[in-house]
């Protein structure tokens, strides 16, 4: 098993020895599918089911290292995915509300999630344009992009809460973050779109 925590510090990805910690414990080949395991140790994209993609890890990292997750905190993960990053966020905060679209995806999401007992994961199947979700988040990260502004994240986070998101309907996406309701573009990223 990879250390990714310990690699991605040494890179400048991670600032907080706890966020590379947290990375440290979950081994990322728990959450590819068996054909593509071999590809885990790289720091790039694997496919998961669905024709969805797992980000790379130092991709993960920059999310963890802009939403600056705390241990006190609920976080809201806007696209389940394989359930890697909702492990890793769940070491971080004291609860996670995970939302996928792909029914059959949170699925398996929730099994990959399961090998490590993480009971403070919350995995909910709908999309975020339509969702009802009425409490506020201390953090909002969304691993796939917005084709517009999404405006309304807005009305769901705590003050001196973080927001960061893809945005752009295709590559090269904006990597957007807001804090203390201050809105800052972090560079250039690639992801699959929400839908609409």
């Amino acid at each position: 098993m990879k250390k990714w925590g310990s690699v991605l510090r040494d890179e400048g990805f991670l600032r907080k020895s706890s966020h590379a910690d947290a990375f440290n414990e979950v081994d990322r080949s728990d959450f590819v599918p068996e054909k593509f395991r071999k590809y885990s140790d790289d720091d790039e994209p694997i496919p998961i089911p669905f024709d969805q993609t797992q980000s790379a890890p130092h991709m993960d990292a920059i999310f963890i290292n802009y939403g600056d997750p705390k241990d006190n905190e609920i976080a809201l993960e806007i696209g389940t995915g394989s359930g890697y990053f909702s492990t890793i966020l769940s070491l971080l905060v004291r609860r996670v509300v995970s939302l996928e679209f792909i029914s059959g995806l949170s699925r398996w999401a929730a099994g990959n999630i399961s090998k490590y007992g993480r009971k403070n994961v919350d995995l909910i199947t709908g999309n975020i344009n339509r969702a009802c979700l009425k409490e506020k988040f201390d953090i909002i990260i969304s691993t796939a992009s917005f084709k517009d502004e999404p405006s309304f994240l807005g009305g769901m986070i705590k003050p001196g809460g973080r927001i960061v998101f893809p945005l752009g309907s295709s590559p090269p996406q904006r990597l957007i973050r807001y804090k203390d309701g201050k809105r800052e573009e972090l560079g250039s990223v690639a992801f699959v779109n929400i839908v609409d």
